[in-house]
This record gives structure tokens, sequence and C-alpha cells, in this order.
């Protein structure tokens, strides 16, 4: 009995692993399904809203064609009240012509004069009407044709609301398809709270996960950042250092060179001083010695004394000038001496940064071809589900099976890693690091220097791109940055 009993359990236990591993496939199964469905909301509530932005921002420009129709049609009529003035004073003027369109009674009116002075103003008045009923027919054309352009400006602003109007009507069906779609959506989903919640939940400890070790990288690169720029400024202080070494003896000699100039001017100019003096005493004694003589001789011997006093003072006074600019070239040296050069110079991570700043909002999408962002930036909830909050440290972006991704600058590719089935490529632009995740193939290697929209890989089996931008550790929003 006991042989038979133990094959039946056997055979009950295998039953019962059958039905175990049935039901596994069919809660797989079920939570690809609900995963599958949940992005396809995703989906539709990001088409939904760029629908609803769509209908706003035609809104608004119908509403500024309003204005604009309603001020071409005041200035129509403001138009037209001149043309119908215009063409009064015309057809008066064209009635007048005529009751004295005969050269004959133009002649009468002119020969009737009672002097020669009202014979010249009748002629004048004439020559002057006839211009004048040209000049009033022109300005009939004219405004005229102001009228016309403006009846074509006014229709052309019409026919364009009319345009924007069917557009808008046409994005307003599309909107209330969408809608009645990701009611479908949500209604499938209502029920499959308990297993959208774990597949949340697992997605956020999968993205915890990856997080973790895109900011331990991170931190990586922002110490090697540090490291560069320490280096950086070493090399700097040491060719500052030579050049002020460089400098300073450049300086020292020069300052050698002025003083040894100005030592021997001193001595120059003392030399010169002594000899002045010297012929100014001398010749002092002869005009002594001459006043004992003629008054002609004592005459020239003080004059030469006089002109000899003279040269002296000058002497000195040149010389008291020289010592004076020779003790500011002095000062000025040793001014110069005390000075240390200061260099700058901008690292290549501060070149690099500042043009990735400078092309804001026009950096390519990271995925080539046609793509759709299903899951935005930050904290939300998704709409059409309760207590369904999502935390995206970048955005994710759908592209079409086998998208390429693409370096979305210049940079350097500073690490590929894989982490719970999800590979990743890590590029630096200067302080700036983009992130792209969930990769189904790798192009790349570490170290390389990549270009913009230079192939990394391609999207993995989802189709679906996770893109994170930092600037050294803080988390940015990719939207802002990338265009459209």
């Amino acid at each position: 009995m006991s042989t038979p009993s133990i094959k039946g359990l056997k055979n009950e236990r295998e039953q019962i692993k059958k039905q175990i591993a049935v039901q596994k496939q069919k809660l797989r199964n079920n939570e690809r399904d609900v995963k599958k469905r949940l992005q396809n909301l995703m989906v539709i509530n990001t088409e939904i809203a760029d629908k609803r932005k769509t209908i706003d921002t035609i809104r608004r420009d119908i509403n500024i064609l309003d204005g604009n129709i309603g001020v071409l049609g005041d200035q129509l009529v403001q138009l037209e009240k001149e043309l119908d003035d215009r063409k009064a004073k015309y057809v008066k003027s064209m009635r007048y012509m005529h009751r004295n369109r005969s050269v004959q009674n133009q002649l009468m009116f002119i020969f009737s004069a009672k002097n020669f002075s009202q014979m010249y103003r009748r002629m004048r008045f004439m020559r002057e009407y006839a211009s004048y009923q040209r000049v009033q027919g022109e300005m009939v054309k004219t405004k005229q044709a102001e009228l016309t352009k403006k009846q074509q400006e006014l229709a052309s602003a019409k026919k364009e609301k009319n345009t924007l109007l069917y557009k808008g009507e046409q994005e307003r069906r599309t909107l209330e398809s969408k809608q009645e779609e990701q009611q479908n959506v949500v209604t499938s989903l209502q029920k499959e709270q308990k297993t959208i919640q774990g597949i949340i939940d697992k997605q956020m400890q999968r993205d915890k996960a990856i997080n973790a070790e895109i900011d331990r990288l991170v931190a990586i690169e922002v110490e090697k950042a540090r490291q560069r720029a320490i280096a950086e400024a070493k090399r700097k202080a040491e060719a500052a250092r030579k050049a002020a070494e460089a400098e300073r003896k450049r300086k020292e000699e020069e300052l050698a060179r002025k003083k040894a100039a100005a030592e021997a001017a001193a001595r120059e100019n003392a030399r010169r001083i002594a000899l002045a003096k010297e012929r100014e005493e001398r010749l002092k004694r002869e005009a002594e010695a001459a006043s004992k003589k003629t008054e002609e001789e004592r005459k020239l011997a003080e004059d030469a004394a006089r002109e000899a006093k003279r040269v002296r003072e000058e002497t000195e006074r040149r010389a008291a000038e020289e010592e004076r600019q020779h003790e500011r070239e002095v000062a000025e040296a040793k001014k110069a001496k005390e000075e240390v050069p200061k260099m700058t110079m901008a690292s290549e991570d501060l070149r690099i940064s500042g043009s990735f700043e400078s092309n804001r909002g026009r950096l390519p999408m990271p995925v080539a071809g046609s793509y759709r962002i299903v899951s935005h930036f930050g904290q939300y909830n998704v709409e059409g589900l309760k207590n369904v909050r999502l935390d995206n440290k970048g955005i994710n972006i759908l592209g079409s099976p086998g998208a390429v991704v693409r370096s979305i600058y210049d940079g350097e590719v500073s690490a590929v890693f894989s982490l719970g089935g999800t590979t990743g490529v890590m590029v630096r632009h200067g302080s700036y690091i983009s992130v792209y995740c969930n990769l189904g193939s790798v192009s790349v290697r570490k170290g390389q220097k990549v270009s913009t929209r230079q192939a990394l890989g391609t999207v993995g089996r989802d189709n679906i791109l996770q893109f994170q931008l930092r600037r050294e550790r803080s988390k940015l929003n990719p939207e802002s940055w990338l265009g459209r």
C-alpha cells in the first residue's frame, strides 16, 4: 500500500508544481500586459498634454487675429470715409471745370478782369485749379489703392483665422479621441491597482539602484574635475612663479642699470659743476684784477665773470633736473620690481561648459528619428490613476525599435556601466554630464572622445531611453536644454 501512496503523492506534487508554474506565468504575463498598458497610458497622457498646448496656442493666435481683424475693419471704415470725401471733392472740381470747360469761357473770365493785377490772379487761379483737380484725381487713386490693400489684408487675416479654426477643430477631435482612448486604458487598469503599485515599486527600486550608481559615478567625475582644477592651478602657479622670477631678475637688472646711469650722471654733473665753479672763480679774480686796467678791459672781464656765473647756474639747474628724472626712473623700477604678474587661463572644462551652456534649448534629442517623451522630470501623479506617483531624475523617451542613441554634445565618455540588467553610458561635457540608460547595445568605450550626435548605442527592447542631465551633482530638467 505504501508504494502506490508515495507514487500518488509524487504525482500530486508534480501537478501542484505545474499549477504553480502556470500561475506564475499568468502573473508574469499579466504584469507585462499591465506594464504595457501603463506605458501606453503615459504615452497617451503626453499626447493629450501636447494637444492641449497646441489648442491653447491656436486659441491665442485666433485671439490675436481677432484683434487684428478688428483693427483692420476700423481702418477699412476710415479709408472708405476718406475715399468718399476725396471722390466728392473730385466730382465737385469736375463739375466746375465742366461748366467752364470752353476756352471762350476761360478767356472771358480772364479778360473781364478790371485791371492787370486781377487778370494775373485769375490766370494763376485757372492754372492752380487745374493742378488741384489733377491732385484730387491722384489722391482718389491712392486712397482706392490703400482701400484695396486693406481689404486684401483683412481677407488674408480672415482666411488665416478660418485655417486656424479648422486646425483647432481637428486638434479638438483628436484630443477627444485621445481622451476616450485614455479613459478606456484607465478603465482597463482600475482593477489592476495592486499590480500597478507592484510594478511602480519595482521600477522605483530599480531606479533607486541605478541612480545610486549614477550618483557614485558622478561623484567620481566631480572629484576628477576637482583634481584637474588643482593640477591646473598648480601648473599655473608654477608658471606664474617662473614668470615672476624672470620678470624680477629683469627688473632688478633694469634697476641696477638705471642706478648706475644715475650715479654716472651725478658724477658727470658734479664734474661739470666743479669746472663751472672753477671757471667762475677764475674769471671773477680776473675781473677784480682788470679793475686796475682800462675801462674796456674791466668791462670785458666783468662780462666774462657774469657769463661764467650763468653757465654755472645753468649747469647746476640741469644737474638737479637730471637727478630728479633719475630718481623717478629708479622709483618706477623699484615699484615694477615689487609687482607680481598675474596669470589667468581658461581651463578646457570651463571652455566646454561655457559652450554647452550657450546651446541651452538647442541641444539635439538623444534619440534619433521619431520619439515621444513618456515620463517627465520630477515628481508627479499619473493622470487618470489614483495614488500612482512617479519620481523621475530625468526623462523617459520612447523611440522607434532599434533607434540610435546619440550624444547631445561634444565630450568624453566617462563611464560605461551595467546594473540590474540595465546598461548605461555617461558623457562628460566639462562640468556637465549626460546619462543614457536602458541601452540595448553600446558602441563607445570609456575615455573615448565623442562629438555632437555621435552614436553611443541603441535603445533597449522596450524602446525607452532613460535620459538624465547633471551639472556636477545637481540634477537638471533635460527638457529645458533640449530642442524640439
